[in-house]
Formats: C-alpha cells, sequence, structure tokens
C-alpha cells in the first residue's frame, strides 16, 4: 500500500487511484476492515480526525455516487480534508473519470465532495470533452441556466437552497453570448433572520449546454449580531447621504488609446464605500468595522517646487556610481550589477539602475538603488535585513512621530522635484503604519496630488525598523499622464452625491468581523485551528451593475468606463422600432454589443450599415464578446481615413492583422455602406476559408449577376453555407446591406463558424 499523502488538512487515498468503486474499496485492506491506518506517525492528528466525523467514506461514498452517473466511470481519486479557517467543515471528496482506451484522453470527469458530518453536497465539477463542440444555436438562454442552477441547488442540497437567495443585485445585465462554450455563474447567498450575509453562499455555474458544471459552498459557524433597537432602513439612507464624502480624483482609463492615451478625466468615484452600523448609525470601515474616522486635510511634503538634486546632462555609468556611492552608504558593499533604461516603462524617464552585494557575504546581503539618470532624483532604495524572529526582538518601539518627520525629511532630499505633489494624509493616532503580519517593520505613505485633487498615479512610500528607526526601503513612483494646468470646471461634491444615489440602494447584511491579531497568528500557525466567528449587522450600498468598472465624470456628468473612458448608458433604452420585426432577435444582439446605436430612440433596420460597423462587430465576436485589441499611439494606421484614436481604429486594425481586410488598400471609408460583395468577403475571411477563393473555378452558382463580382467565390460560399441571404437567382453583389440583413448575416455566421460540416455540405450542394 502506497503512503498517505498529506496535502494541508487532507489526505488522499492513493490505493484506491483507477479501481472501480465496488473494487476500490474492497481491495484496501483497511476499506474492508472499516479502519483507517496512518502510515506513518505525521498523519494521524488527520487520522484522528477522520475517525470523529460522523460518516464513513463509505457512506459519504453512496450519498456522492447520487450526484454522479457512476455507471462507465472509474473512482480515481478519494479523500478526506478536516475543518479549518479556510472552509470550516470537514469533507469527504471522490472523483471519477472516463478516458479513451486509445489515448488515454479523458472523456468525462466528475469531483464530488460531501459534508463529513451532515451529508450535504459541499462541492462539485463536471467535465465533458464533447461539450466544446455544442453548436451556436442549441446553447441555452440565461433564463434557462438560471433554472437550471436553481433545480441544481434544491435537489442536491435542499437545505441551503431554503437558507439562500439567489443574489442579481452585484450581477450586470447579461449578453447574449456570442460562443456556444459560453457559462453562466449564480450567487445564491446566505439569509439570515431575512438579512443577506454574503460571505456564506453557494456559487452555481451552468454551461451552455445546461449543465451545472461547477459547484462550491462556503458556510461558517457564525455567531449573528441581534441588536435590541436598530435603525430603519429609511433612516439608513439618510445616514448615507449626510456623511458622503465625494472625493474629487483623476484617473487614467487603462485602455484608452490613441492621441488620448495619457490624458486623465476628473472623476467622482462610487462616494458611498462604507457601511452604516445598524445600532449605532455610525459611519464604519468596510474592511476592519471600526468607525470611521473624519478625512483631514493632506499634509504636503513641500510648499513650493523645490530644485532637482543635479543639472546637466544624462550619467554615464561611472558618473551614476559615484552619485550613488556619495547618496548612500555603500562602503561594505562592491557593485554587482548597473543596467540603464532610455525610458522607463511608466514615465519614459532615464533610469539607472545599480545592484549591490555585501563584501565578504557571497548570496547574502545586498542594497538596490533606482534614480533618474538626469535629475538625480531617488525613486527606489532597497536594503536586505532578514525578519527578525521572535527571540531577537528587544521590545523597544522606534518614535512614529519622528519617524515621519525623518521620512518627510527623506522625500525632500531624495525626490526634491516632486516632493511639493506628495502629500502625508492622516491616519488616526499615528502616520506611520505596521506592515501586515510584520510587526517589526514600520511603513510610511505619501500619495499625490495635483492643484489638490488626487493624481490618477504617484506615491512614495518608505519602510523602517520598528525598532532601530533604520530606513529599510524607499519607494517613489509616478506615471507619465498629462494633466491640466488647471481643475477644469466641474460638478459640486452635493451634485455628485445626488448622481450616485439614484443609482444605488441601501440594504442590510451582516458583516463578517475581522479576526483578531491573535485569533490570525493561531490561523498562521496552526492549520486546523478554527476561531470563532461573529457577524455584524450593517446597512450597505450597492451601485446599479454594469459589466465593466464606471465613474461619474466630474466634467460631463456622464457615467464613463473606466476602462476605456467612454461613455456608457448605465441602462440600455429599449428600441422604439422592433417590435415583431423578422429580425428583431438580430437586431437587439448587435445593438446589445454596441455596433450599432440609436437614432432619436429607434435601431432603423432598413438603414444600410457601414463598414466599421460591420468590422466593428465581426472582431468582438471573434474575440468572444469582449473588445478588440488595444493598439498603442504608435501603431501606424492602414488606412487613410481610420486614424489612430478614431472609434473604429482598433477594430479595423485588428481585422488588418487577422487577414478580413486588404491591407493594400489606401482608405476604407468607414461610414459608407458595405455592400454585399465585401460582407461576403468579409465573412468568409471571418471563417477561415479565404484560401479557397484562390480557386474560383470549382464553384457554381445559379447566381446571374455574380459572373463580374469582385468576390465571386466568397458569395457562393457565403450564401451556399446559408449564412448570407439572397433570392434564388441573383445576389446584388453591389447592393447596400441593411441593418437588419446585416444582423441576420452575423448571427448565421456565429451558427455556422467552428463547423466543417456546413462548409461540406455547400460545397457538395
Amino acid at each position: 500500500m502506497k503512503p498517505w499523502i498529506i496535502r494541508s488538512s487532507s489526505f488522499v487515498l492513493t490505493a484506491s487511484l483507477l479501481l472501480p468503486a465496488a473494487q476500490a474499496y474492497a481491495q484496501t485492506p483497511a476499506a474492508a476492515t472499516g479502519k483507517i491506518v496512518a502510515a506513518n506517525p505525521a498523519d494521524s492528528t488527520l487520522l484522528a480526525a477522520a475517525s470523529k466525523v460522523k460518516l464513513s467514506k463509505e457512506a459519504a461514498l453512496t450519498l456522492a455516487a447520487k450526484v454522479v452517473p457512476t455507471s462507465g466511470l472509474t473512482l480515481t481519486n478519494v479523500s478526506f480534508r478536516s475543518s479549518d479557517s479556510w472552509r470550516a467543515f470537514p469533507e469527504w471528496s471522490f472523483s471519477w473519470t472516463k478516458k479513451d482506451s486509445k489515448n488515454e484522453q479523458t472523456l468525462l470527469s466528475y469531483s464530488v465532495s460531501i459534508h463529513a458530518n451532515t451529508g450535504e453536497l459541499t462541492s462539485y465539477s463536471y467535465y465533458d470533452q464533447s461539450s466544446s463542440n455544442l453548436p451556436y444555436a442549441k446553447r441555452v438562454s440565461y433564463e434557462d441556466a438560471r433554472t437550471a442552477a436553481e433545480q441544481f441547488l434544491k435537489k442536491h442540497n435542499p437545505g441551503k437552497a431554503a437558507e439562500t437567495r439567489l443574489y442579481l443585485r452585484e450581477t450586470p445585465e447579461q449578453k447574449t453570448p456570442l460562443n456556444a462554450d459560453a457559462s453562466y455563474t449564480f450567487r445564491f447567498v446566505r439569509v439570515v433572520d431575512d438579512v443577506l450575509f454574503p460571505d456564506n453562499g453557494a456559487d452555481i455555474t451552468v454551461n451552455g449546454s445546461g449543465v451545472v458544471n461547477q459547484f462550491s459552498l462556503s458556510w461558517n459557524e457564525v455567531k449573528f449580531e441581534k441588536p435590541d433597537q436598530a435603525i430603519s432602513l429609511e433612516e439608513a439612507e439618510k445616514l448615507f447621504q449626510e456623511q458622503a464624502d465625494p472625493q474629487l480624483a483623476y484617473l487614467l482609463p487603462w485602455n484608452r488609446s490613441g492621441s488620448e492615451k495619457n490624458s486623465v478625466s476628473l472623476a467622482y468615484n462610487n462616494p458611498f464605500a462604507f457601511y452604516i452600523d445598524a445600532k449605532s448609525g455610525k459611519a464604519l470601515n468596510t474592511s476592519s468595522l471600526t468607525p470611521r474616522s473624519e478625512l483631514k486635510e493632506p499634509v504636503a511634503v513641500s510648499s513650493k517646487p523645490l530644485s532637482p538634486r543635479r543639472s546637466g546632462g544624462v550619467l554615464s555609468q561611472d558618473e551614476a556610481v559615484k552619485w550613488a556611492e556619495k547618496t548612500f552608504d555603500l562602503a561594505n558593499y562592491e557593485l554587482r550589477s548597473a543596467n540603464y533604461n532610455e525610458r522607463d516603462y511608466q514615465a519614459n524617464r532615464a533610469i539607472w539602475n545599480l545592484e549591490y552585494a555585501q563584501k565578504g557575504k557571497e548570496g547574502d546581503g545586498y542594497v538596490f538603488v533606482s534614480f533618474d539618470a538626469v535629475t538625480g532624483d531617488i525613486y527606489s532604495y532597497s536594503k536586505d535585513r532578514p525578519v527578525r524572529k521572535d527571540g531577537e526582538k528587544s521590545g523597544k518601539t522606534a518614535d512614529a512621530k519622528k519617524l515621519t518627520e525623518a521620512a518627510m525629511e527623506t522625500v525632500r532630499k531624495w525626490t526634491p522635484t516632486s516632493a511639493h505633489q506628495l502629500f502625508l494624509l492622516d491616519r488616526g493616532e499615528s502616520e506611520a503604519e505596521v506592515e501586515p503580519y510584520n510587526s517589526d517593520r514600520f511603513r510610511i505613505s505619501f500619495e499625490r496630488y495635483i492643484d489638490g485633487v488626487a493624481a490618477a498615479s504617484g506615491s512614495a512610500y518608505l519602510t523602517y525598523d520598528s525598532e532601530t528607526g533604520e530606513l529599510l526601503s524607499y519607494n517613489a513612483d509616478f506615471g507619465g499622464e498629462t494633466y491640466p494646468t488647471k481643475v477644469p470646471k466641474h460638478l459640486s461634491a452635493e451634485e455628485a452625491v445626488q448622481s450616485w444615489w439614484k443609482e444605488s440602494e441601501a440594504e442590510a447584511v451582516y458583516a463578517l468581523e475581522p479576526l483578531s491579531e491573535e485569533d490570525n497568528k493561531k490561523v498562521q500557525n496552526q492549520p486546523s485551528y478554527i476561531p470563532k466567528r461573529t457577524a455584524k449587522l450593517v446597512y450597505r450600498v450597492t451601485a446599479t451593475p454594469f459589466e465593466q468598472p464606471y465613474y461619474l465624470d466630474a466634467t460631463s456628468g456622464e457615467w464613463h468606463s473606466t476602462a476605456s473612458g467612454k461613455a456608457i448608458n448605465l441602462h440600455r433604452q429599449a428600441p422604439l422600432d422592433l417590435k415583431d420585426h423578422p429580425a428583431e432577435k438580430e437586431l437587439l444582439l448587435m445593438y446589445e454589443y454596441d455596433a450599432l446605436s440609436l437614432e432619436d430612440g429607434k435601431i432603423l433596420p432598413q438603414k444600410p450599415i457601414t463598414r466599421g460597423e460591420m468590422i466593428e462587430m465581426l472582431m468582438i465576436s471573434l474575440n468572444q464578446g469582449q473588445q478588440y485589441p488595444v493598439y498603442s499611439a504608435e501603431r501606424k494606421a492602414t488606412y487613410s481615413d481610420v486614424a489612430n484614436g478614431s472609434r473604429f481604429f482598433s477594430a479595423v486594425e485588428g481585422a488588418v492583422d487577422r487577414g478580413l481586410l486588404d491591407k493594400n488598400a489606401s482608405a476604407l471609408n468607414p461610414d459608407q455602406a458595405i455592400t454585399r460583395d465585401e460582407l461576403a468577403d468579409m465573412i468568409v475571411r471571418a471563417l477561415g476559408y479565404n484560401k479557397l477563393t484562390d480557386y474560383p473555378g470549382m464553384f457554381q452558382s445559379s447566381f446571374t449577376d455574380i459572373a463580374n463580382a469582385k468576390h465571386r467565390a466568397s458569395i457562393i460560399i457565403a450564401t451556399a453555407m446559408g449564412i448570407v441571404p439572397a433570392e434564388k437567382t441573383t445576389f446584388a453583389p453591389q447592393a447596400a446591406v441593411s441593418r437588419a440583413d446585416a444582423a441576420i448575416t452575423f448571427t448565421r455566421f456565429l451558427e455556422k463558424r467552428g463547423t466543417p460540416e456546413s462548409l461540406s455540405a455547400a460545397l457538395r450542394d
């Protein structure tokens, strides 16, 4: 018998691998006697835990087998995991697989975990190789997937189904999938006395076939606070609005491209990112559940711009080494490496990076420094010093206030050109904070502000030895974004609060109290330790869910995407002219993905679709519903009329890179109507069949008007596959394509792509 394999708080019964369920347990000595025997003393704790649970592995296996159609499957793994701080209940876990006898590829697999005391299903996963071949037309809808998730929970864990509620408030409106292997995820949140407890619940994923392929239960033993008197929802809503403190900030959308790539936006982020204590009505920090302190005015490191540390040209390597030795105490160190970057990754600055090793201590002891090759400003400094062990600590603590003053002086001395933009934020009793789980170090942080507004990037932080006060590390980081010469005219704080409140909803929830410092240490040192948890009754605010993060543009009052910086509609307007239209479903799909926009509230089905709109939609579909690649400002435009930074630039360049467009053409005319001839060629290229068009003689057609068409072969392929609609004998290659026909074509393209049999049938016909 192979030895037990210990993994965290679990062990694996390796002797039962590759044996059918009945045979595995019959041939395992421990199973035959009904006992579990440890192969070495280190396993005794886990084995003792396994012997104390209410369900034996045989009983748990019987329950797991009710979830899995085990016929034709082989039981390949059995394991036990004891309770721990991550999952506060013991589990038996089982895995089954079915493999191809010829190549050993996994065709089917199931994994099931059973609560070792209650017998409840705690996790489940399912894989079916054939599901990847699902035709697009047979995918299930969101509504059908939701029904499947609800039925799975009620059937396989009815107890938890009765104690949870499907929570959709934080789920964006679901878009129609653009690929068959899409999946839908649902969160069922635990409910206690009709109050949500978001930290606990069940997560269920349903695949495109409508089958649940993932289930996971998170559940703790928790003591829930029940205040004698709690404020009402109406009172909480009033307090949120009164205590909101909206702060102006500059943001740099990470996917902004073209000439505006480094341009910042003036924004208000969600001002309701705090809780209200349901008992006292006080505002609480969401992470610590401690009272939120009133924000104080940030303190500038310098009241005015300071002169750079040096002037002149770029430092040579010898000059850079001397500059470092002049700045830092490097007497006991020798240079190990020097690296020069003409443009650093963020701000296009020339940077020297030097690394030193302690003399006589190979592989131990180092100093790393990084500084501006022109101004000499220090951007990074770090010195190796191992964390002290408990027995090495003296018990003395450096004065936090003095460390803060020293940190400000160091910033003024080392990074003077940016010191006037760095501010110390008040953190309560002490500006210095202990690094998490590292009590012998203090960290002091500074944030960057431009004309009193928080910058999109930029900060400095210094780490000190909390006993000696020695500086161990220094980091000053600044981006290369551009800012306006003065703060633009913008919405007031009150206007920002009202705009956000219109998109917000307050609700009562239980919030899990954070672990005490003592419990944290025990959890780290004792994996099996399970701390007692308590939950506090609070009110929180959730904003209108959207498919991507967003902010309130402070200058326009519009909602903008944090990713692209573009204006967005949080509530998509239903088109006024689509009800009962033959292509209603198809047009709505293109509208969902913003390939079509409304005009006076109408989608205008008969309006010709432009080349740019069609290219954009095809590229989104080829990227699985995600946005197409974002190109840098250095990308040269392929076409003279689609400049870098224009609406269709990324989609067009992506289409060029994929071979969907002729890159030798000088212009594209993206705003002109696409012809049926061009559409057919684009579809065939997107399908990957464009090589076939090199042999036009192999294609025959009954169309009487395509003999001189530029893309005759593409027309025949696209119509024979049933993608591009046409009359029996005429195609009208130069005719414009209506939005309705384009939508039908696009939907058929989704259904036919990835199905070679469609092409084979078309060619046979």
